[in-house]
């Protein structure tokens, strides 16, 4: 499939939480609607965006799925477009 500029768009802003919870990962609450992501020590997300400050990465939706998941750009737009 072909993803045009804004199916991108959508899919960057895709706000996170709620697609981990559904993908199974543990999420812990901190101040400022921050999530640390358990399995991954250092990895918290907000909103759409996420930082690893002990890998020295951050992005956005598709490149959580990307960066930490591993996937290729196809499949992490394949997850986040169930959700914009």
């Amino acid at each position: 499939m072909t993803w045009n500029k804004s199916d991108i768009r959508k899919a960057r802003k895709v706000p996170l939480v709620p697609v981990l919870v559904k993908r199974g990962y543990r999420l812990r609450k901190l101040e400022y609607d921050n999530f640390r992501v358990e399995k991954f020590g250092s990895l918290v997300v907000k909103h759409h965006f996420w930082i690893w400050k002990e890998k020295n990465l951050s992005g956005n939706a598709i490149d959580f799925f990307v960066a930490v998941e591993g996937l290729s750009f196809r499949q992490a737009m394949e997850i986040l477009k169930r959700y914009h």
